[in-house]
C-alpha cells in the first residue's frame, strides 16, 4: 500500500541507473514504495529501511558521462538534501588472473593504486607515439560509504550478509539466475563469429576456468573503468586495463558524476566487455547489484549527516563538487579522507605501511619532488610588502618578550613560540619582514624561513597549504640532507604524468618528519598574517606547530617559531610569549621617527605642530600615517604651506574613514573608480595589470575595444590608469606575473563592510550582486572584440596540444589580455550574481553559446577537454558547477517544451 512521500528535504539517498532493467531491480529491492507528486513523476521515491531513497533513471536511449551528469545535476536541484550517493546497475567484467570475474558477480568501487575507485579512461591528453595520458583525478567515493564497504567485507566473511536473501525476494522471474544461461568466457583476442548467440563460435575458444562451490554472488573491490562508448573488444580491454593498473570492469556512466555526485558505484557483471556479448545475464547482474547496495545501506546508520563527525559526511552532495582539472592522484586531499576511513576498517594485515614499501630516491628524483613543492606566488607577498624604514623596528631586538623567545634556556617556558598581535595595519608585516631579514644575519646553524599570507593573492597564498611547501622548500633547500624525507612520503600521480600534486596532509607528514631531522640546528619560522588565512585552516595549523614545539622541546631541538595576526580571531596556544603593539614605546617611536623622515615641510614651528598633530591622532595605525604623509607632501609640493593645517583638520581620524575620504573627495571619474574597485575585489582570481585595465575599459568604454597595441598603450600607460582609478588604494605585486591587489588588507575590509554606497547609492543594498553583474557584463563586452583582425582562427582549431594551437593560444593573449579570463569566468560572474538576488534569465536566453565554446576551445590545451560544436548550455553549466544558471536553463527548457 503505497503512502504519500516525504518532503524534498528528507531524502538523503540518491540512487541512479542507466537502464529500465537497473531501475526495475532497484525498486524491487524498496520496503516502501511512494506516491509521487506532479513534479516528481520521473523519480521513483521510496524507504530501505530508515533511509529515505530517491530513484532516478536515465533517458532512454541516452546512456554516457554526460547524461549521467545532467540527471545527478537535476537530482540534486530537486533534492538538495542528499547526503549519499549510489550509482547501481550493469557492466562488463574484466577477468585476470589477479581477479576471477564471473557474470553475476558484483564489483564495487574502491580506492586502488593510483585512482580512487573510478577512473574515465577516454579523458587525457595525446602524447607523442598515439598514447594517451589519463590527466584529472575522479573523487574517491565518500568516507561514509567506504567504511560500509569495509563493514560489508567483514559481513560476508562472518556469514552475516543479507544479500542472498534480498536477491531470493525479488518477485519478477526474469531476475531469477537460472534463466540467465551459461557463463562463458572466450579468450581475449577471439572475436565473436555473429548472430545473437555464440553458438557460431568455436568452443576450443573458451577459457576453462575452475568450478565454483557455490552460487552466492562473489563481490569484488577495486577500479571501475568509464567512458563514452560501449566497450567490445577483449584485447582493448585488456590493454586498457594493464594500463589503468587493473580494473575490474567497464561501464559508461560513473565518471559523469564522481566529481559532482560523489557515489559509490555498484555493478553486477553480465558480460565480459568483448564482442561476445549478449543480454541474458543482465536482468540477474542487475538484481545482483540492486541486492548490494541495499546491504550497504543497511550498514549506513541514517542519522549519518548529524552524528558522523566527518565534514564530508555532514555536508550535502551538492556541496562536494570538484572539477577533474583540479586534484590529482593518491595524495588529494579529498581522495585521503576518503581513504582514510576505508583504510581504518581494513584488517591489520591490509594495513601494510606505505613508509616501508617505498624505494629509496636518486639524489635527482628527491631534487625534483622539492622543486614541485614551489608555486609561482611563493614569495610574492614578501617581496610586496615595503622594508622598514632606516630608523624603525631596532626596538623589536632589544624587548624583553623577543630575547626570552631566542633564550634557549627559557624554551621549556614557551615551547619556541612568539605570538605578535596588533590592530589592522599597525605595520606588523613589515616588523616581520624585518625581523626575519635580521635572524638571516645570525650563526651559521641557523635556518631562517618565512611565509606571509596574503588574503589578497591567489589561493595558494591564503591557505596553510601554500604555507606548509613553501617552508618546506625552504627548508630542504637550506638542509639538503633532510631531502631524504621524500623516501617515506611523497605525492603520488598518475603514470606518466608530468606534474604532481600536493595535498596538505602528505606536506605535513613529510614537514613533520624534516623538523625531526634538524637535530642540534636552530630553525626559526616567522609566519605573518594568520588572520589572512581561513580561521579553521589557521586553528588546525597552530595545533599542528604546538605538537611540533613539544616534539622539540623533549628532544631538544631548537625549533622557533614567531607568528604574527591582528587580535581577532582569538586562538588559544597553551605555551607561549605574546607582544602587544598597542602602547609600545618603541612602535610608537618608529611613526614618529618615519613621520619626521618623510614629512619633509621644515622645521618652523607651523611644521613642528602639523607633525605633532599627526602624531597625536594616528592611534598606532601606520598606514594612516603613511597615507597621511602623502597627502600632506603633496599639498606642501603646491606650495600650500599656509594650508596643511587646513587640510590635516579635513583629514578623517581612523582608516575606514580615511579610506572613505579619499574615495569621495574629487568626485573625478566616478564611474572607473567603482569599476576598477569592483574589479579588485570580486574577480575570481587576482588580474594582471593588462587584463585589469582592459575589464575596466570594456565596462566603462566599450565602444573604444581594440586589440593592445603596446605601442600606443604602455604598461607605463597602464599602472598610471591603475593608480588613478583606484585613487592610490591599489598596488601592483612584485611577483614574476605582475597582479594587481589593494595596498592592504584594511582596503578590502572597508570596501566588504561598506561598499560604494558613499559613491553611488544603488550599490548600497546589494553590493557584491551588482559587482558580479558588472563583472559579468565586462566579460560579455570583451568577448563581443572582433578578434578577426588581428588573430586568424580557422573553421577547425590545430589540435590543443600542438604548437600551431600555443601559438594561437599566445597571439590571442598578447592582442586581447582580458579575453581568456572573461571566456573562463563570464558564467561564473553570472552565476554569482543570480545567486546574490541580481536575476540572470535573460543573459541565459541570449547567451551566444558557439562563439562562447570556439573562444574557450582556443585556450584549451587539452584535446579531450574541448566541447563540441553541438555541446549543450545544460552540460557546460553542469560542468562547471553553476546550480543558479543550471536553475534557469531547467526552466527555459520547461518552458519550451509546455
Amino acid at each position: 500500500m503505497k503512502r504519500p512521500r516525504p518532503q524534498a528535504e528528507d531524502f538523503t539517498v540518491g540512487w541512479i541507473s542507466a537502464l529500465h532493467v537497473e531501475l526495475t531491480a532497484a525498486r524491487e529491492m524498496l520496503d516502501e514504495e511512494y506516491e509521487g507528486s506532479d513534479d516528481t513523476t520521473q523519480y521513483t521515491l521510496g524507504r530501505i529501511g530508515n533511509h529515505n531513497v530517491v530513484i532516478s533513471c536515465l533517458p532512454a536511449g541516452q546512456l554516457g558521462t554526460n547524461s549521467a551528469a545532467a540527471v545527478a545535476t537535476e537530482m540534486r536541484l530537486k533534492f538538495p538534501a542528499l547526503q549519499i550517493g549510489l550509482m547501481v546497475g550493469i557492466g562488463g567484467g574484466v577477468p585476470s588472473p589477479g581477479a576471477d570475474i564471473r557474470l553475476g558477480d558484483v564489483v564495487i568501487s574502491q580506492p586502488q593504486g593510483n585512482y580512487g575507485g573510478v577512473v574515465q579512461y577516454d579523458f587525457g591528453k595525446a602524447t607523442s607515439g598515439g598514447l594517451c595520458t589519463r590527466t584529472g583525478f575522479l573523487n574517491a567515493p565518500p568516507a561514509v560509504l567506504l567504511t560500509a564497504v569495509s563493514k560489508l567485507r567483514s559481513n560476508i566473511s562472518a556469514g552475516r550478509s543479507s544479500i542472498q536473501d534480498y536477491l531470493a525476494s525479488v518477485a519478477p522471474l526474469e531476475f531469477d539466475r537460472r534463466n540467465a544461461g551459461p557463463d562463458t568466457l572466450f579468450r581475449s583476442s577471439y572475436d565473436h563469429i555473429g548472430g545473437e548467440t555464440c553458438d557460431r563460435c568455436h568452443k576450443d575458444m573458451i577459457v576453462t576456468r575452475v568450478s565454483r562451490h557455490s552460487e552466492d554472488i562473489v563481490i569484488h573491490y577495486g577500479t571501475v573503468a568509464s567512458g563514452n562508448q560501449v566497450m567490445r573488444d577483449g584485447s582493448t580491454r585488456d590493454k586498457l586495463s594493464g594500463e589503468l593498473g587493473g580494473v575490474l570492469c567497464f561501464e559508461m556512466e560513473a565518471a559523469g558524476l564522481m566529481n559532482s555526485f560523489p557515489c559509490l558505484v555498484i555493478r553486477g557483471i553480465c558480460d565480459y566487455a568483448d564482442s561476445h556479448k549478449n543480454k541474458k545475464w543482465q536482468p540477474f547482474a542487475a538484481a545482483a547489484a540492486a541486492a548490494c547496495a541495499k546491504e550497504i545501506l543497511s550498514i549506513v546508520p541514517a542519522c549519518c549527516r548529524s552524528n558522523n563527525s566527518s565534514a564530508e559526511a555532514s555536508q550535502p552532495i551538492a556541496t562536494s563538487y570538484t572539477e577533474p582539472s583540479q586534484s590529482n592522484g593518491l595524495n588529494d586531499a579529498r581522495y585521503r579522507r576518503s581513504t582514510g576511513a576505508f583504510n581504518q576498517g581494513m584488517e591489520a594485515t591490509e594495513n601494510v605501511s606505505a613508509l616501508s614499501m617505498r624505494p629509496i630516491l636518486t639524489a635527482a628524483q628527491r631534487e625534483s619532488y622539492l622543486h614541485s613543492l614551489r608555486f609561482d606566488q611563493i614569495d610574492a607577498r614578501h617581496a610586496t610588502i615595503r622594508t622598514a624604514h632606516a630608523k624603525t623596528c631596532r626596538w623589536l631586538l632589544t624587548q624583553s618578550e623577543y630575547q626570552d623567545w631566542l633564550d634557549p634556556n627559557k624554551l621549556s617556558d614557551h615551547h619556541g613560540f612568539l605570538w605578535i598581535k596588533g590592530k589592522p595595519a599597525t605595520g606588523k608585516s613589515t616588523i616581520m619582514k624585518f625581523a626575519c631579514a635580521d635572524a638571516k644575519k645570525g650563526k651559521a646553524d641557523t635556518f631562517i624561513m618565512s611565509f606571509f599570507f596574503n588574503a589578497r593573492g591567489e589561493e595558494i597564498e591564503k591557505s596553510s597549504l601554500g604555507m606548509y611547501r613553501s617552508l618546506l622548500f625552504q627548508l630542504l633547500s637550506q638542509l639538503p640532507d633532510l631531502q631524504d624525507v621524500f623516501d617515506f612520503a611523497r605525492p603520488s600521480v598518475s603514470n606518466n604524468s608530468d606534474f604532481y600534486v600536493w595535498d596538505i596532509e602528505t606536506t605535513k607528514n613529510i614537514f613533520e618528519h624534516a623538523i625531526k631531522g634538524i637535530g642540534q640546528r636552530r630553525v626559526t619560522c616567522f609566519i605573518d598574517a594568520l588572520d589572512e588565512c581561513d580561521e579553521d585552516q589557521v586553528r588546525e595549523m597552530v595545533s599542528f606547530f604546538e605538537q611540533l614545539g613539544q616534539l622539540a622541546v623533549s628532544s631538544q631541538s631548537r625549533f622557533h617559531v614567531c607568528f604574527s595576526s591582528r587580535h581577532y580571531p582569538h586562538i588559544t596556544i597553551d605555551k607561549s610569549i605574546q607582544l602587544i603593539l598597542e602602547g609600545q614605546e618603541g612602535h610608537q617611536q618608529d611613526i614618529a621617527n618615519y613621520l619626521h623622515s618623510e614629512l619633509k615641510i621644515g622645521r618652523s614651528r607651523l611644521a613642528e605642530e602639523i607633525k605633532a598633530g599627526v602624531l597625536e591622532r594616528a592611534s598606532g595605525i601606520f598606514l594612516w600615517v603613511v597615507l597621511v604623509v602623502q597627502m600632506l607632501r603633496k599639498e606642501y609640493d603646491r606650495g600650500r604651506l599656509h594650508g596643511l593645517k587646513k587640510r590635516l583638520d579635513e583629514i578623517p581620524n581612523g582608516l575606514h574613514e580615511l579610506f572613505k575620504d579619499i574615495l569621495t573627495r574629487d568626485g573625478q571619474n566616478i564611474e572607473e573608480l567603482i569599476l576598477c574597485l569592483q574589479c579588485i575585489l570580486y574577480s575570481k582570481r587576482p588580474l594582471k595589470r593588462e587584463e585589469l585595465y582592459f575589464a575596466v575599459l570594456a565596462g566603462a568604454e566599450p565602444e573604444a575595444l581594440t586589440a593592445w597595441n603596446p605601442e600606443e598603450t604602455t604598461i607605463h600607460d597602464m599602472e598610471r590608469f591603475i593608480l588613478s582609478s583606484s585613487k592610490g588604494l591599489a598596488e601592483m605585486t612584485k611577483a614574476k606575473d605582475q597582479t594587481v591587489q589593494f595596498i592592504h588588507e584594511s582596503v578590502r575590509d572597508f570596501l566588504k563592510e561598506h561598499g560604494l554606497d558613499d559613491l553611488r547609492s544603488d550599490l548600497k543594498s546589494n553590493f557584491p550582486g551588482f559587482s558580479h553583474d558588472r563583472l559579468r557584463q565586462c566579460c560579455q563586452n570583451y568577448m563581443k572584440n572582433d578578434v578577426s583582425t588581428q588573430l586568424p582562427l580557422p573553421i577547425s582549431l590545430p589540435a590543443a596540444n600542438s604548437e600551431d594551437a600555443a601559438d594561437l593560444r599566445r597571439l590571442a593573449s598578447e592582442k586581447f589580455p582580458f579575453l581568456e579570463y572573461a571566456v573562463r569566468n563570464t558564467l561564473y560572474h553570472a552565476d554569482a550574481a543570480h545567486g546574490l538576488g541580481i536575476l540572470q534569465d535573460e543573459f541565459v536566453e541570449d547567451f551566444n553559446l558557439q562563439r562562447w565554446i570556439t573562444l574557450d576551445n582556443l585556450f584549451e590545451r587539452f584535446q579531450v577537454r574541448r566541447h563540441t560544436p553541438t555541446a549543450s548550455l545544460l552540460y557546460i553549466l553542469a560542468e562547471k558547477n553553476l546550480p543558479n544558471l543550471i536553475s534557469i536553463e531547467l526552466k527555459r527548457r520547461a518552458s519550451r517544451s509546455d
